[in-house]
């Protein structure tokens, strides 16, 4: 191939960078570093208001009604002791705390690649590597190639050179783990129904009952008739006038004289009129 023909092939194609290298003859060790972790928590509390196998529908307290499948083995502390989801009852009033732990984590990579260089046009380069494929590369212009002990950058190669290529990424990331337990207590007794009311209550006490009679017969001993004296002695009883014989002090003879008055002026219109008759 001519270097035109080759330079259209370099770009056309899909160019694989050297910070991922994966041809035959490629070594990568990988490192981790973790730094100092943070812990959050936080708790949400429901109550159970259905559940059908592991499904359980939860009302938590800002009024949002949850559909949560539970994994199969998971537990719960409920009243002290621990209970799967087919010991769930419907009233169970149930507490997650979940504890978030956020660890920054930086992955660092050291890649070397051994190769002989087929062709360069800088940043491309194509490397002939240990088992006789072709790859071809991008570099970067900070690259380093060690060259017979030498330092080399992408624009210093030439074809012929064996090389050896040293890749390090440092690579950060964040760790998050996640862990919840489940506690509640179970759904508050309702109290007893009330007794009907054709039935005494229980707290009312029973009617006392007359004793019964004595299988003893008792002596009764009579009582003294009372004397004629203290018959003597008892007062008589006051008997009430039928009528008063005197008006009380307030009464008063006007209007007896009015009617006696009036009775004499009509027998005198009486005799008056006979006479002329």
């Amino acid at each position: 191939m001519t270097s035109n023909t080759i330079r259209k092939v370099l770009s056309g194609s899909c160019l694989i960078t050297l910070l991922a290298m994966t041809a035959a003859g490629q070594t990568s060790t990988t490192t981790r570093t973790k730094g100092a972790g943070t812990t959050s928590s936080r708790e949400e509390t429901g109550t159970v208001t259905y559940v059908d196998g592991n499904t359980v529908v939860v009302s938590m307290t800002d009024g949002e009604l949850r559909t949560v499948t539970v994994a199969p083995g998971r537990t719960a502390i409920v009243d002290g002791k621990e209970i799967t989801v087919k010991d769930l009852k419907v009233g169970t009033t149930l507490t997650a705390t979940y504890t978030t732990t956020t660890t920054p984590v930086t992955d660092r990579t050291v890649s070397r690649l051994t190769g002989r260089v087929w062709y360069v046009a800088a940043p491309h380069v194509i490397l002939t590597l240990p088992d006789g494929t072709n790859k071809q590369y991008k570099a970067t212009p900070d690259m380093k190639f060690d060259v017979g002990g030498q330092k080399a950058t992408v624009f210093d190669l030439r074809k012929g050179m064996t090389i050896t290529a040293e890749k390090i990424v440092e690579e950060p990331k964040t760790e998050v783990a996640i862990n919840s337990a489940v506690t509640g207590r179970g759904p508050v007794a309702r109290p007893a129904t009330a007794v009907a009311s054709n039935e005494a209550p229980a707290s009312r006490p029973a009617p006392a009952r007359a004793p019964a009679a004595s299988s003893t017969p008792r002596t009764v001993t009579p009582q003294s008739a009372p004397t004629p004296t203290n018959l003597a002695a008892a007062p008589a009883p006051q008997s009430t006038p039928a009528a008063a014989s005197t008006l009380p002090a307030t009464g008063s003879m006007l209007p007896l004289t009015g009617l006696i008055g009036l009775m004499l002026t009509g027998a005198g219109l009486g005799l008056r009129a006979f006479r002329r008759a």
